[in-house]
């Protein structure tokens, strides 16, 4: 598999910088700023909220988008999945879903979640049947927003056929 996440560091805030305003990749709903002066400030609070992981994706090692859980709730014990994919010239849905099992995997066996939701932006709908093989099931439709959610013991069931 030529396709992994890494934690994000601040020695990655160039690349970020050239994501900025990027919205064709977004298969999620997510919190880059639109304005690179308020990059570092964002990436401060990404590394100091306990309630995020963000991770940068690489194919090929070359740094193409970003994966991350937010609203991590030990109380709740829940988790968001994100995806931000700015260099789309790769296949997006093989990207997403080898940078999606990764996120998952950490939010069920690091972060003690029992479910885990994402929120895809409707136009993405593609990658539905997808997240369906792995266990997601459609909680709700509207807004332009299809959310999705997970279970720990049907995703740990179905992880081993990717």
């Amino acid at each position: 598999m030529n396709i992994w996440t890494e934690r994000l560091e601040k020695a990655h805030l160039p690349i970020l910088e050239r994501w900025i305003g990027r919205e064709e990749g977004a298969l999620t709903p997510n919190d880059l700023p639109k304005n690179s002066d308020e990059l570092p400030q964002w990436f401060e609070c990404c590394t100091s909220d306990p309630g995020r992981n963000d991770f940068l994706i690489l194919a090929y090692e070359t740094p193409v988008g970003l994966a991350g859980l937010q609203n991590v709730s030990g109380q709740e014990r829940t988790a968001e999945l994100y995806l931000l994919l700015c260099e789309v010239n790769y296949n997006l849905l093989r990207t997403a879903t080898y940078a999606a099992l990764p996120m998952l995997d950490r939010a069920f066996r690091d972060c003690g979640s029992d479910r885990v939701i994402i929120r895809l932006r409707e136009q993405h709908a593609w990658i539905v049947e997808v997240l369906e093989r792995m266990g997601f099931f459609c909680v709700r439709e509207g807004n332009g927003l299809i959310m999705l959610a997970v279970e720990r013991e049907e995703f740990l069931q179905r992880k081993y056929l990717f």
